[in-house]
């Protein structure tokens, strides 16, 4: 029997019952809302998918990089950019494990981080692949947003890598061409094209690679100019790296050392002072010097590979590389003439190139009489390869300086006059018997049917300590083709050579025996690609014209510095 104090507590026990039903129903409610919300968002993302592939920042958009024939050598493509918000994802743990099973790279620690963050936004790729996207869109994953961008392309990989340089996430240029150019490649669509031939430049790589690996060196560089414009045709430095993945890339494989890197040349720096002898009057071709004795300058002592057994004419000091006979003639010269001639060839300056990496000449500025001598020979002014190649071009060109360039352009070619016809005749001749007298140190540059000149360099290597490494070589050929009118020259300078008896036979870590094998290779490949062709026909008459009788007497001296 109810009694009235049951019918009294009855309404209130309802009222309960029903607050905690509207309670719960709220609650599933909720549940409910937040899923059907986010199922309904699928299609609403694959919606936004289709919307955001025409959404690409104007900021984002970058020309190409192209070389002299066209061929793309940079490009920017496009690319989708993952982000999470956090409090939208379902389920963070099981959605990184499904995510990391999509993009292996990312770690399941770093994924489950991101998705549990208190953070409004996070990043979970920068760059990304329409694939990828697909495959999240499909798997389920809540709370992924997607929003399109650009990233730039590199599809030569390893190819001429130190001139192109690298763009940061934000688009920015970073290094070389990329970094120089930057203004340019960011405001104008229309491609920024290169003097570079990628067929010449992966010649010159190729051929460098292989000596580095035959030699066990410990780096390189390699130029190829055309001599009678200034346009640099191929440039490399080793270790080179691919410029898809700059990040990755040690310090040691981004320095480039064709334009950056400083070097004591060695004895390539001989054609510089015979042209220089010649041209200002100050030493006759024929003049002899006392080369068979070491030089004392006070304390400082200059010696030869082998003392020549007699006097040497200008000519024989050249083609026998003595350094005695090229300090001979800097005396003669004076540091005054030779700075002026230094200044005019640019070797005091620092190049006028588009890049960021791009170093000043190292030497004493009041240039002392000591400084005159050592240049002679390639030491006490350490300049870069390009500086090198440059220089020697005028000697070949005419006696005219063209400043080299990297841009494809129609300015007008600047030529500044050096060097007399006269002058950058005989050093032609003396530079082809570098390469084909008896006595000649670049012998093994001689590539049959193209005429080649130039002349070998084999430097010490100072150490960062001071003084010189031991049994340390900077190995160099320098050689222009056709030298009976030169179009092009090469240069490859080999750093840091070990000998290989079991494979020569011999020791020797020489510019001969090093480089100027590469030259040769090098111009062999290039010479049909420039459309130079062999002269067969009338080669012995050419070679007759480049002949000098002071060199071809029945009186032979033996090289003196290879």
């Amino acid at each position: 029997m109810w009694s009235n104090e049951n019918f009294i507590l009855a309404p209130l026990e309802v009222k309960r019952a029903r607050k905690r039903l509207f309670f719960s129903f709220l609650f599933i409610f909720s549940i409910f809302f937040s899923i059907f919300f986010q199922v309904l968002s699928f299609p609403l993302q694959e919606k936004n998918k289709l919307l955001l592939a025409n959404q690409i920042t104007n900021g984002l958009n970058r020309a190409n990089i192209v070389d002299r024939n066209g061929s793309l050598m940079a490009t920017s493509i496009p690319a989708w950019s993952i982000s999470a918000h956090p409090h939208e994802v379902l389920e963070p743990r099981q959605s990184a494990i499904t995510l990391h099973k999509l993009m292996p790279e990312k770690s399941l620690e770093f994924l489950t981080k991101q998705l549990e963050s208190n953070s409004k936004y996070v990043e979970i790729d920068r760059v990304s692949s329409p694939r990828r996207i697909d495959l999240i869109l499909n798997s389920g994953v809540t709370g992924i947003h997607f929003s399109k961008t650009q990233t730039r392309l590199y599809p030569k990989g390893n190819l001429a890598s130190h001139i192109l340089g690298n763009v940061n996430r934000d688009g920015i240029g970073l290094a070389g061409i990329e970094h120089e150019m930057d203004d340019k490649l960011k405001s104008n669509l229309n491609s920024v094209q290169l003097t570079i031939d990628t067929n010449i430049q992966y010649i010159l790589e190729t051929e460098i690679k292989k000596q580095i690996k035959f030699f066990e060196a410990k780096s390189a560089a390699g130029i190829v100019l055309n001599v009678t414009n200034g346009e640099i045709l191929a440039i490399s430095s080793y270790p080179t790296f691919d410029v898809n993945f700059f990040g990755e890339a040690s310090s040691n494989q981004k320095f480039n050392r064709a334009t950056f890197g400083n070097y004591d040349m060695g004895s390539t720096f001989k054609l510089i002072n015979t042209a220089i002898a010649i041209d200002s009057g100050k030493v006759k071709l024929e003049e002899k010097f006392n080369t068979t004795k070491p030089l004392k300058f006070g304390r400082h002592r200059i010696d030869d590979f082998r003392y020549l057994d007699k006097p040497a004419n200008v000519a024989e000091i050249l083609v026998n590389s003595s350094n005695i006979g090229s300090a001979l003639i800097a005396e003669r010269i004076g540091p005054e003439t030779q700075k002026h001639y230094f200044d005019l060839l640019e070797l005091t300056k620092k190049p006028d190139l588009p890049l960021l990496e791009v170093s000043k000449p190292i030497f004493n500025s009041k240039w002392p009489r000591l400084t005159s001598i050592t240049a002679s020979y390639g030491y006490g002014i350490a300049v870069s390869p390009i500086q090198l190649a440059s220089a020697i071009s005028c000697i070949f060109n005419d006696g005219k300086f063209i400043t080299p360039k990297l841009i494809k352009n129609k300015n007008e070619i600047i030529k500044k006059r050096v060097f007399s016809k006269k002058t950058s005749l005989t050093m032609r001749k003396l530079a082809r018997a570098v390469v084909t007298h008896p006595d000649g140190s670049g012998k093994k540059a001689n590539a049959y049917g193209y005429l080649v000149g130039g002349k070998t360099g084999t430097a010490e290597i100072i150490s960062n300590s001071g003084g010189f490494k031991k049994n340390a070589n900077l190995s160099s050929f320098i050689g222009a083709f056709p030298i009976n009118a030169p179009k092009f020259l090469v240069l490859v300078l080999i750093e840091e050579p070990k000998p290989q008896f079991q494979k020569l036979k011999h020791n020797y870590t020489t510019g001969g025996q090093v480089a100027a094998p590469v030259v040769r290779k090098i111009i062999q490949k290039i010479a049909p690609i420039l459309n130079v062709h062999p002269i067969v026909k009338n080669l012995p008459k050419i070679e007759q014209t480049l002949k000098l009788d002071i060199l071809y007497d029945n009186s032979k001296v033996k090289n003196a510095s290879l």
